[in-house]
This record gives C-alpha cells, sequence and structure tokens, in this order.
C-alpha cells in the first residue's frame, strides 16, 4: 500500500505534493485502501469530462456522481470525502500547472 502512496506522490507536485506528504502517513491505514481503489476510477472519470462543455462546478458535480455509482457497482463503499479527495487528485494529475489557491487574508 505503501508503494502506491509513494506513486501518487510523484504523480503530483509543488504544494499539492506537500500537503499529500502530510497526509501520507494519515493514509496508510483504510482510508489508503479506499483511496486506491477509487483513484483509477477518478481518473477515468476526470479524464473523460476535460473536454465536456459544462461549466467547472457542473464537471465536479458529475465526477462526484459519477465515481460515486461507479464505485456501488463495484462494491467499494465509498465516502464523500474520498471521493471529493480522489476528485481533487485526479484534477492534478490532469492538470499539475494548476496554481495553488491562496488562504484568504485576515
Amino acid at each position: 500500500m505503501t508503494k502506491l502512496l509513494i506513486k501518487i506522490l510523484g504523480w503530483l507536485s509543488g504544494s499539492t505534493k506537500v500537503v499529500f506528504s502530510f497526509l501520507l502517513p494519515i493514509l496508510e491505514d483504510n482510508s489508503a485502501k479506499l483511496l486506491a481503489a477509487l483513484l483509477p476510477i477518478a481518473l477515468d472519470v476526470v479524464t473523460s469530462l476535460v473536454d465536456s462543455p459544462k461549466s467547472g462546478a457542473e464537471k465536479r458535480a458529475a465526477a462526484v456522481d459519477a465515481i460515486k455509482a461507479q464505485a456501488i457497482q463495484t462494491g467499494i463503499a465509498a465516502t464523500t470525502s474520498a471521493v471529493n479527495l480522489a476528485v481533487e487528485l485526479a484534477v492534478q494529475k490532469l492538470n499539475p500547472s494548476t496554481p495553488p489557491v491562496a488562504a484568504p487574508a485576515k
């Protein structure tokens, strides 16, 4: 399982890589197994939506719905937060040049 997480870490860049490095120890439990099962589904779904004329929010909602449906079909008990994380990782994998979002100024 750790090899898969290290492979995922290799896909990422910049601040996403830093965040994932922080999350790595947390993900090395059952969440890692769930995420490992969801990531291939998320990559396929997000890739299929890249050229869609839908807005970003509509694509995201469609991706979440499609991933949940495929997870159910394959017997994966996916939580909403795991699906959301899988979507974000898939988007980052497909578009690594996306700049990180800065925290709001206080």
